[in-house]
């Protein structure tokens, strides 16, 4: 069940999240996210079923845990923007993008292989070489 209410204005409070073991390499695979804002829950399921993701949301009053992963501190404190739900082509709700701080994706939780996994997003920036090391390379 997905409501269009999300915590939209409130800020980062915590992250908590369940880890799928089973799988071997180095990729995080999850079971479960939640992300704790002042006083709501949003938390992301992995539909081991479908490849989907299940999304519920909840008042919480509970104190926040301690243990935010790292790759996901420098959210704590940011507003949450705005938040995308996809659809495939097939209809299956596989991913949830979140932005915080800024209207533009800052991680997505995409639903893979009957798990979920985080990535995050970052501006492309446009890089210009100098003449000098162009004529360089041409020399070589």
């Amino acid at each position: 069940m997905v409501s269009s209410e999300f915590p939209i204005g409130q800020t980062l409070k915590a992250v908590s999240i369940v880890e799928e073991k089973q799988f071997g390499g180095n990729e995080l695979c999850l079971d479960e996210i939640k992300l704790f804002f002042q006083d709501t829950t949003v938390t992301l399921l992995a539909i081991a079923d479908t490849d989907e993701i299940d999304i519920i949301q909840e008042s919480s009053t509970v104190p926040y845990p301690a243990d935010t992963p790292s790759w996901c501190k420098s959210f704590l404190g940011k507003k949450l923007m705005t938040v995308w739900v996809c659809d495939n082509d097939q209809g299956y709700r596989d991913q949830v993008i979140f932005a915080f701080e800024y209207l533009r994706p800052s991680i997505a939780f995409i639903a893979e292989g009957s798990v979920m996994k985080a990535f995050r997003s970052e501006q492309i920036y446009q890089i210009k070489a100098s003449e000098a090391h162009w004529q360089h390379s041409q020399a070589s």
